[in-house]
């Protein structure tokens, strides 16, 4: 056998071999890449609705806190709900970025980074409105009562004036702790309970154990893509 054979026979193969890996590109994308897009195009659908919501929460908020200024009792938990909606929507668009910069086309490693990536950010963001909505929701509900017997009553009842104002301090001392409270507790109950698969899930999300998890899946993504 000449060189010259041998040298057509290494190329022949080469060909083959790079073919073989065009190939196995093709499957993983069809196998793995479509699926994945597919579904990250369905979940960007719950961003979008957060910051069309946010949106109208705080247009509504900005006049309603600016007709109330002279009233600390309103005015307090108008600008708690108004600073929960600008982090919901900033957060929300912050996603929702994320999902438009996906590089459909590049590794595959690089693709599953960014996958956990945004998974990271809505564990996250999934958290925090546990952990605040005891607080944001009851500042929610008066400011919501008060505008909606205000409008009712043409500004004749104002609802804050027939809440006790210890029941609406309580409700406000609640949610604060809530915040540090929900976190230990839901870490003790997601240790300890084990009967439902959704439970632990959604216990985890609050404790941060889903979290750390999902950073980690990012950062062996990171280091994957350096070799």
């Amino acid at each position: 056998m000449t060189l010259e054979t041998l040298q057509q026979q290494w190329q022949q193969l080469d060909r083959k071999i790079e073919q073989t890996l065009t190939l196995q590109r093709e499957l993983a994308t069809q196998a793995i890449i479509q699926p994945a897009r597919r579904r990250i195009n369905r979940l960007a659908v719950w961003p979008a609705i957060d910051v069309a919501f946010c949106a109208v929460v705080l247009l509504m908020l900005g006049s309603f806190t600016y007709d109330h200024r002279q009233d600390w009792r309103i005015v307090l938990p108008s600008l708690i709900v108004t600073f929960g909606a600008i982090l919901l929507l900033a957060d929300s668009i912050r996603q929702l970025m994320r999902i438009a910069e996906l590089d459909w086309t590049g590794p595959v490693a690089a693709i599953q980074q960014s996958l956990d990536g945004l998974r990271v950010a809505k564990i996250r963001q999934f958290k925090w409105i546990i952990l605040l909505s005891p607080l944001v929701g009851f500042c929610g509900l008066l400011v919501g009562l008060h505008g909606l017997f205000e409008w009712l009553t043409e500004g004749r009842l104002l609802i804050l004036d027939k809440l006790d104002q210890r029941w609406i301090i309580a409700n406000f001392i609640f949610g604060v702790l809530f915040v540090p409270a929900g976190y230990f507790l839901a870490g003790i109950l997601a240790r300890k309970c084990h009967c439902f698969s959704w439970w632990r899930s959604v216990l985890d999300d609050i404790a941060g154990t889903s979290l750390k998890r999902a950073r980690q899946d990012v950062e062996r993504w990171e280091i994957l893509q350096r070799f």
